[in-house]
């Protein structure tokens, strides 16, 4: 049987779940996983943890820490280690899935990983989060926002170390000149890559490309979602609209969320904000709202079983994504992958998927148009119905094996 490992050293604990989810649904393959030990144990809390997958866990220095290679040094030992397991337990055409490869050590994961696993005649799939990163060629416009918007986190780190700005923006750009290139040919050495989103872009047509959730699926939630269904389409009781993730205004329209609401009747429905309050600015929006009354806010960081609590309960997830380029057709949002893992209908701003909206999804242009999909579910739910059973079916045909995973395992048996 042929064998396949999925390696996490960094996060993104969800995208990697839906990885192996998906490729346990591949019969002709045995599933391994190798991770940092902090990616096990921030795993192991998930109700996604699959028990029935070898897991490998590759010790840190830093284990609690969501930071653990601060150091080059570490981090080739880390390498050396994941190198080991693979090798030892590989034959060559095996599969390898990297699931991050965005880091400040990619010049390293290119020599000492991804090179020694091409050499060795194993696959490699790479999984591309920010496609920015790993492209050029972009229009000058777009090239300026998207190079702006990736310099500031870094930016932003050099001024923390105590940098003067002008010297920070400087040392940003050539972090991100010389991240892009690695991350360019990491992609170039790879067998394929992988996103988790339809709509991403990748780098190269002639790759093998493979497309995964964000999430994986919740079966449990599914499951009750019919019910749910039945019970909105004969009742009049007030819908649920969640935006999922922390809250602030950096990556998220909060703002056009509010006046959307503002203009609905309130005894109609319950807005549910499903993640910290991060932006002051927020919070007094919502403070000074009219609808505070129907919105729910969580002034903490909200625990995985408060999320599925919350989630069991929503009709709706509204994704009010900022008009940040990446967003869309070069980064996900985590909105769409909690609808789909749960089978719930999602509301976005038409330029995310750009006019190909998958079933169970509704798009809007503005806060006008947003407020009017709002009062057409809430008013029809004959309407409501038929979107939400949309958004289930295409949900259940993930789970069952269907579309997007048997198209994955379609293409690794050519692989």
């Amino acid at each position: 049987m042929r064998r396949a490992f999925v390696i996490e050293l960094f996060g993104h604990e969800m995208c990697l779940l839906s990885v192996v989810q998906a490729l346990i649904s591949c019969k002709e393959l045995e599933v391994n996983v190798i991770s940092s030990d902090f990616v096990k144990a921030n795993v192991m809390k998930s109700s996604f943890y699959p028990r029935d997958v070898r897991w490998h866990e590759i010790r840190t220095k830093e284990p609690i820490s969501n930071k653990p290679l601060k150091n080059a040094a570490n981090f080739k030992r880390v390498l050396t280690d994941v190198l080991g397991t693979v090798f030892s337990l590989s034959e060559r055409d095996d599969l390898v899935f990297i699931n991050t490869a965005e880091c400040d050590f990619c010049h390293l994961l290119l020599r000492k990983l991804v090179e020694p696993l091409n050499a060795s005649g194993l696959k490699v799939f790479i999984g591309i989060h920010n496609s920015f990163l790993f492209m050029s060629g972009f229009a000058a416009e777009l090239e300026k926002d998207l190079k702006r918007y990736y310099s500031m986190p870094l930016e932003t780190r050099f001024r923390k170390k105590g940098f003067a700005s002008f010297l920070s923006a400087i040392m940003a750009k050539m972090v991100l000149r010389y991240r892009r290139a690695c991350l360019r040919s990491i992609a170039a050495s790879a067998a394929g890559h992988f996103v988790f989103g339809e709509q991403v872009i990748t780098p190269n047509n002639s790759k093998r490309r493979l497309e995964f959730s964000a999430k994986p699926v919740d079966f449990e939630v599914v499951t009750l979602r019919r019910k749910r269904i039945n019970e909105i389409a004969r009742s009049d009781e007030k819908l649920i609209f969640t935006v999922t993730g922390r809250v602030d205004l950096h990556r998220r329209d909060y703002i056009s969320v509010r006046k959307s609401f503002e203009q609905i009747d309130a005894s109609k429905f319950q807005l549910v904000f499903l993640g910290e309050f991060a932006d002051e600015k927020v919070r007094e929006l919502v403070s000074n709202s009219s609808i505070r009354s129907s919105i729910t806010t969580f002034d903490r960081r909200v625990s995985e079983e408060e999320f599925e609590h919350w989630i069991s309960k929503t009709d709706f997830i509204i994704a009010p994504v900022s008009e940040i380029p990446p967003y869309g057709k070069f980064k996900i949002s985590g909105n769409p992958g909690d609808a789909l893992s749960a089978g719930i209908p999602l509301i976005i701003p038409k330029r995310y998927y750009e006019g190909n909206t998958p079933l169970g999804t509704l798009y809007y242009t503005d806060s006008e148009s947003l407020k009017e999909k709002i009062e057409e579910l809430i008013e029809n739910r004959a309407f409501s119905a038929s979107i939400s059973n949309e958004a289930l079916d295409r949900t259940l045909s993930i789970a069952d094996g269907l579309e997007r995973t048997a198209s994955v395992c379609n293409i690794l048996s050519d692989a």
